[in-house]
């Protein structure tokens, strides 16, 4: 195998340092790839001088999210540990190695005892797609109000939130995944899942008393990016049996206009069957 460092320095015939040096504005966000008839997205995130971020395929089902984390960037390119979790007894992390060169992201990934596999990233078009259709029950609260929930909220653990929960309904109804990691819980949010604008990582997770807290970061995507740059849409949320009411707000404007959802969840995945 030939370092994706080498190629990059082949391409125009200069030394690797020169051609490869890369900054975060280039690399942060979500890029794409096809293997095997899946579609792959990594979504990378630079806040805080921290490098973090999630990879999945298949990406409504909880199994298949990855996350980014412990990343350096240097002038030989992108490094970051991949940590797999698909069951509680098979977790494993990968090394990979990644390096932007004609517009395009190569990455080398390194298994535990396994050999080195390369693949190119690449990012995606915008894509416009109809909001996802809310509860239209008929005791759907007003417009701006936030539903009642089925009971008093309570004490928010690892083990309520941990899973898939959902919101709207159709294509573009939203998952939202919460997973273990290391010693917190992070996710991701997505819908429609084939489109990587729309995704963003679930990060920055607390869990205070009755309050689930996290944020919903925007790299590259969402409303108020192009105006603002990256940014965060922040998340206070109450679970109560099977609901999750959360409020968030925009991080670049905190007093001013907040959303409302109600959750559904977690529920158990059921992969797509083949007519």
């Amino acid at each position: 195998m030939i370092p994706f460092k080498s190629v990059c320095a082949a391409v125009l015939g200069l030394a690797p340092l020169a051609l490869c040096a890369q900054t975060a504005d280039e690399l942060r966000g979500a890029w794409i790839t096809d293997l095997d008839g899946a579609r792959h997205v990594l979504y990378l995130v630079f806040r805080d001088d921290t490098i973090s971020g999630m990879k999945c395929h298949d990406c409504t089902d909880p199994d298949k999210l990855a996350f980014v984390d412990d990343g350096t960037l240097d002038a030989d390119g992108l490094h970051f540990n991949l940590y797999h979790s698909p069951a509680p007894d098979a977790s494993y992390t990968e090394e990979v190695d990644a390096m932007l060169v004609n517009s395009e992201l190569l990455l080398t990934l390194r298994q535990p005892q396994g050999d080195a596999t390369n693949i190119v990233m690449r990012r995606a078009p915008p894509q416009e797609v109809p909001p996802p259709i809310a509860d239209a029950r008929p005791n759907s609260p007003p417009a701006g109000q936030p539903r009642m929930l089925p009971a008093t909220a309570g004490l928010v653990t690892e083990d309520k939130v941990l899973g898939l929960w959902l919101w709207g309904t159709g294509p573009t109804k939203q998952y939202f995944i919460f997973k273990r990691h290391k010693d917190g819980v992070r996710g991701m949010v997505c819908g429609p899942c084939d489109s990587a604008r729309d995704f963003a990582p679930l990060e920055k997770v607390i869990l205070d008393g009755t309050t689930f807290h996290f944020e919903i970061v925007h790299e590259d995507n969402g409303i108020g990016y192009e105006e603002h740059g990256p940014f965060s849409n922040v998340a206070d949320a109450l679970i109560s049996m099977n609901e999750m009411q959360m409020t968030a707000w925009a991080s670049f404007d905190p007093d001013g206009r907040k959303f409302e959802m109600t959750l559904l969840g977690p529920v158990r995945y059921m992969p797509p069957t083949t007519p």
